[in-house]
């Protein structure tokens, strides 16, 4: 695997030290591991394609619906009433182990918490409805600027057909690009940001992926994606992408896997590998 290395200013020295280690971790496995690290130097790896995005695509979805409460369209206090065929039994959804499975209402917020922290697979397709549906989101992410990303198909299609995972897409620099925004409070009100990292933070999935050997001090927003396999082993993606703080110091993470063959267990610790190199190389530049 081939990494492309764009050095800036003071950093070059550690960003190639950094190269070196992403290279290390990555050399004997049978997968395409895309890696993104952003600061004052940016690193990449296969930067010129799109990877497929699995459950980090709700974070476009977030921020679709948080750009329509900006506007006045939505509001997070207000209750939805979702109907009992509106909701799968039958895919990811820790929201059915709260509400029943004959329908509820539930506050836009509480909603938004499920899709994201708990990458909630009802409460994803519900909230692509409220954005206004996919097309909608799809023209969202181009109007923020984020160019070469693709977001096609719902949840609930990606269940029905393995193949159609593979059509939500970015590149590396999308993603680093989107988590800047975010970060930056780019895309609408300061509180909402703040709302929505903190969600972020919240995650409760893929604790052994870029969280696994960071400091328990370190502040981590992210949000994580994974796939179904193929018969014949090969997974399609295992995913994480996040904004970390450490003091004053803040840096971007973005690590795609895709067609892997190795375990998920063996994804996640290329993950926290990678992650964990990224780390010391920051701290200590």
């Amino acid at each position: 695997m081939r990494f492309l290395c764009q050095l800036i200013t003071i950093f070059a020295l550690a960003s190639c030290t950094l190269n070196i280690s992403f290279e290390n971790i990555t050399k004997n496995h049978n997968a395409d591991v895309g890696i993104a690290f952003a600061d004052d130097s940016f690193y990449q790896q296969n930067s010129s394609r799109a990877y497929p995005l699995m459950s980090v695509f709700k974070l476009h979805i977030a921020t679709a619906i948080m750009d329509k409460v900006n506007r006045g369209e939505l509001s997070l206090n207000q209750t939805i009433k979702i109907s009992a065929q509106e909701l799968d039994a039958d895919t990811w959804t820790p929201m059915l182990k709260k509400y029943p499975q004959t329908g509820f209402n539930i506050k836009l917020r509480e909603l938004l918490y499920y899709m994201l922290a708990e990458s909630d697979n009802n409460a994803c397709d519900l909230l692509i409805e409220k954005a206004g549906g996919i097309a909608v989101i799809q023209e969202y992410v181009h109007r923020i600027g984020l160019k070469n990303t693709t977001i096609k198909v719902t949840e609930a299609q990606m269940q029905k057909d393995k193949m159609s995972q593979y059509q939500n897409t970015a590149t590396l620099q999308d993603l680093i690009l989107l988590l800047k925004k975010i970060n930056h409070n780019e895309l609408f009100a300061p509180a909402l940001h703040k709302e929505l990292i903190e969600i972020m933070h919240q995650t409760n999935t893929g604790e052994n992926k870029i969280k696994k050997y960071l400091p328990q001090t370190t502040y981590i927003a992210h949000k994580t994606g994974t796939s179904s396999r193929f018969q014949g082993g090969k997974k399609i993606a295992d995913n994480d992408i996040a904004i970390i703080k450490d003091g004053n110091k803040t840096y971007y993470l973005a690590v795609l896997i895709t067609d892997s063959f190795e375990t998920d267990d063996t994804n996640a610790e290329i993950i926290a590998q990678i992650s964990q190199a990224a780390y010391k190389a920051y701290v200590n530049k």
